[in-house]
């Protein structure tokens, strides 16, 4: 039973990852495709953006890997008692 628990926690962290992989490579794409031909008015504002868009993607890449213990085996803490 663990066995299967550990196996789907690790398909829905991979299927969360996939898009994770998918956005930041976007935003990568979107700074050096759109960035050199803006005025710096209108760059600095979608280099503020894509900055955010990047910040959160890390946020939840960070969280599925504390889910892994950092990409080992699955690992929960135990409740607080």
């Amino acid at each position: 039973m663990a066995v299967e628990c550990d196996t789907n926690v690790q398909e829905y962290l991979h299927e969360l990852r996939q898009p994770l992989n998918v956005i930041g490579l976007a935003t990568g794409n979107l700074r050096s495709a759109l960035c050199p031909g803006l005025g710096k008015e209108q760059a600095d504002y979608l280099i503020a953006k894509l900055d955010r868009i990047d910040e959160q993607v890390a946020r939840i890449a960070s969280l599925a890997d504390q889910l892994t213990g950092d990409g080992g085996p699955l690992f929960f803490a135990a409740p607080a008692v």
